[in-house]
This record gives C-alpha cells, structure tokens and sequence, in this order.
C-alpha cells in the first residue's frame, strides 16, 4: 500500500498544475468511522476512473474541493471529497521540525495511527511528498510539481 499510494501522489505531483494547493488522502475502507466532516455539501465524487488526474484537478485553490482531505478505499478508488480530518495528537510521535510542514502534515501522520485507517499521505509544493502508516512517516519525496519548479526557477 506504501508503493501504490506514493507512486498515487507523485503522479498527482505531476499532473498539478501552478497553482497546486496541495492534498492530503486517508485511505480506508471504514470512512463512516473516521473523524471526518463534510467541508461541502457535496462530498461524493461518483465513479471516478483517473483518481490521480481529479486530485490533480481540484487541489487548485479555485475549487471548491481543494481543502481538506480526500477519502480513498484501500483500491485507491475516491470514497469522498474535502473532508475536514480532526485525529487525536500523538504527544510522542516522531517530527522532523527540519523540513518546513504544516498542520495537514500533522493531521495525516497523527490521522495514520487511527484503527481502520490504512495508511494516509500528503503531497504540497513547499514539502513534497510523504505516506504514513501507523503514526510513522514511512516514505517521503520532494515535490516535482509545476509550482515546485516555478518556486525553485525564481529562488535563482
């Protein structure tokens, strides 16, 4: 699960466009037992078939699904859109305060150790890619998305 999600948000990386807002997926096939609460009014995406291809789409600030996190079923299929993420802190969880994150990055790794969660993942312009499972990042990479390489082309 580790491969697929992270190869998932990679390609998501990708396929996002300038004004990548980042996003954030819980996967798991319980999501009626998760902290979760609907940030719309809709919420249920229907079929989709190219799962990285939506999340690319709407991790844009101008729609209204950007914020939040996005459920996925352990087949990686969307279960639901945009949902607010409150999981309890895990006071000793282990945090790199090296690398510049932020509270969707503590959402998903505090998010990973909740029973029925599979695992959780982020991926943002500022600090690229991580998947966690069980209270633990477990993979992580740095972004390659359009905004990432238009921040690094005017940082010279």
């Amino acid at each position: 699960m580790t491969d697929a999600l992270l190869g998932l948000l990679v390609e998501v990386d990708a396929r996002a466009g300038a004004n990548f807002s980042g996003t954030g997926v819980i996967i798991s096939a319980a999501p009626d037992d998760l902290p979760i609460l609907p940030l719309r009014l809709i919420s249920y995406p229907g079929i989709v078939t190219d799962v990285a291809g939506v999340l690319a789409t709407i991790s844009n600030p101008a729609n209204e699904h950007h914020d939040g996190f996005h459920v996925l079923s352990p087949e990686l299929r969307i279960l639901r859109l945009g949902q607010y993420f409150s999981p309890p802190i895990i006071h000793h969880a282990s945090i790199d305060r090296t690398r510049r994150f932020g509270g969707r990055y503590l959402a998903a790794l505090f998010g990973s150790a909740i029973p029925g969660v599979v695992a959780t993942g982020v991926a943002s312009c500022d600090f690229g890619i991580a998947v966690f499972r069980e209270g633990m990042e477990v993979a992580y990479r740095s972004g390659r998305s359009a905004c990432a390489a238009e921040a690094a082309s005017s940082a010279l």
